[in-house]
Parts: C-alpha cells; structure tokens; sequence
C-alpha cells in the first residue's frame, strides 16, 4: 500500500522538472534555428561583436607578449661597473672577488679592455680605424649580477647597491642595465589601465549591439508573441528564445574574435621573428591560451545574456494583448 502511494508522487516530483528541461531544449534549438533563418543580419551582428571583442582581446595578447621581455628567465638584470684607465687587469680581477663575496650579488664578469677592443672591432667593423690608435680607450668592465628578482619591489634595493658601488675609488662609472626594464614597466602598467577602460567601453558595445538584435527580432515577432500570450503563455516561456538567442550572439561572437585575433597573430609571426633575429634575441611571439580563450569566450556569452535580458525585459514589457 505505502509503495502504490509512493510512486505518484515521484512521478509528480519528476514531471515538473522533465517539463521545464523540455521547454529549455525546444527553446534551445529554436533560437539557434532563427540565427540560420537570417543569415545577413546574423553574420552582420557576428561581425559587429566580434571586431569589438577582438580589439580589446589583441591588445591583451600584445601586452602579454610584450611583458616577456621583462621576465627575470629572459632578460637578467645586470650592473656594469666602468673602471677607470689607471687600473689594471689584476685590479679589476681582484675588486670582482671581493664583489663577489657580496650577499646582494651573485655573479661577477670581468670583461678586459682588450676583449671590450675585439667585440667592439667585431661589432662595428672599424677594425683598421681602431689600429691606428695609439692606445686601448675602453676600461675593464665588471658585469654584476645582483642576487634579486627584477620585479616586484627590488627596484630599490638595486638603486642602493648601484650607489653603493660608485664609493669605490676604482670605479668611474656605474650603468644600470636594467633602467630599460623599469620604464618599459611602468609603460606597460599605463597600457593595462588603457586596455581596462576599452574594454568596457567596447563591453558596452556589445551589450547595445545584441540588445539593439533582439529588439529587432521581438518587433518582427510582436504578433507571434501577443498571440502566444492569448492562449496563455507565461513571461518566462517568451523570454527563454531571446535569451537563449543573445547568448548564442555572444558565443559565436567570441569565437569569431578569436579567429580574428589568431589570424592576425599569424600575419604578424613572420615580421616579428624578422626583427628578433636582428636583435640577437630568442624572443617568440605568443598566442592566446585556454585559460584567456575560455575566459573570452564566457565573458562574450555572459555579455550576449545580459544584453539580451536587458531588451528582452525592456520591450516585452510594451507588448500589450489586444
């Protein structure tokens, strides 16, 4: 007896639920069927949101590759002291032993006048111009490698040891290396806060372009729905195909950018490489990866949602049952 009571109320539980999966799945496949039945003003809106999310998206793949030139794998700080002329290799040789014994310093190269002479022979092509004079200009130079990482907050520590060494009689000048990589920094933090502000601004613009695509579609369905009202659908099964379309909007949307945006990373390989070899560097060039394209591609649908929500509870509301 207890059983034959159970099992309607199961079914009771149960059918509601299979109910609401149905008219999800029919709304579903009914929104991705309209963007097929417009195939112009579809690609048109696709189009429109994906120029708009790939800007925001390559500007960020362009910061990322251009903070790889700051990485401490890539680029090691570096300290170089210029000794005066009136030292000697043995001087030079035993100033970089007592450097080395330093706790702020991890390495210590002793570069000779006479191999600054051939590098500088080698580099510049004035080998014959360069024998003519009487005597080596260049300095021994010591190449310090300071024990610290360059980001972060060591910015002052390597300024305190750079003064620090120019007490040393034998010193004549101290250059920091990694100047280049501190501007470079603080450039790239301004780039980020640009990046930021555009893209919002063009988060904006893909909210206005699907509202505006779905505004449109519920005014060429205005009759649809005031007849689907009168045989007594709720709010909720009108909304669901515009919202369900708004996120199919965002979502090809996204992976229209990210064509877009790897299309254009590819045109750009070839040059960039070009230029890295003229700089004698390893520098390579990197795409997006899964981390940022799953991140792009669930802002562009959460974007496409609320945009579609925005129209949706916007314009239903004007729709009266005459």
């Amino acid at each position: 007896m207890s059983s034959s009571k159970k099992t309607p109320n199961t079914h009771q539980a149960v059918a509601p639920l299979f109910s609401r999966f149905g008219q999800h799945l029919s709304a579903f496949q009914y929104s991705l069927k309209r963007l097929w039945l417009t195939p112009l003003s579809t690609w048109i809106t696709l189009a429109a949101i994906a120029i708009a999310l790939s800007l925001p998206a390559g500007l960020h793949l362009l910061l990322q590759n251009l903070k790889t030139l700051t990485d401490d794998n890539r680029e090691i700080p570096t300290i170089s002291l210029f000794m005066k002329q009136k030292v000697t290799v043995q001087q030079a040789q035993d100033r970089a032993e007592l450097l080395s014994d330093l706790n702020e310093i991890d390495n210590v190269l002793v570069v000779t006048r006479e191999d600054a002479l051939r590098k500088f022979k080698h580099l510049t092509g004035f080998a014959e111009t360069l024998e003519t004079l009487d005597e080596n200009p260049l300095p021994h130079v010591l190449v310090i490698t300071p024990h610290i990482q360059l980001l972060g907050n060591s910015n002052v520590n390597l300024a305190a040891l750079a003064r620090k060494l120019e007490l040393y009689s034998d010193v004549d000048v101290v250059q920091m290396d990694i100047e280049w990589v501190q501007r470079l920094l603080a450039i790239l933090h301004i780039a980020d806060r640009s990046v930021l502000v555009i893209s919002v601004l063009l988060a904006l613009t893909v909210l206005l372009v699907i509202g505006n695509t779905i505004r449109l579609n519920i005014e060429n369905r205005k009759e649809e729905i005031e007849v689907t009202q009168l045989i007594g659908a709720t709010n909720a099964y009108i909304r669901r195909p515009f919202l369900y379309g708004g996120v199919w909007y965002g979502l090809f949307g996204g992976i229209l950018s990210l064509v877009i945006v790897h299309l254009s990373l590819l045109f750009l390989v070839s040059p960039v490489n070009q230029l890295a070899r003229l700089y004698g560097s390893h520098f390579v060039i990197t795409g997006l990866d899964v981390k940022a394209t799953l991140f792009i591609l669930l802002i562009s649908s959460l974007l496409g949602l609320f945009g579609a929500q925005l129209a949706v509870g916007k314009h239903l509301r004007q729709i009266t049952i005459l």
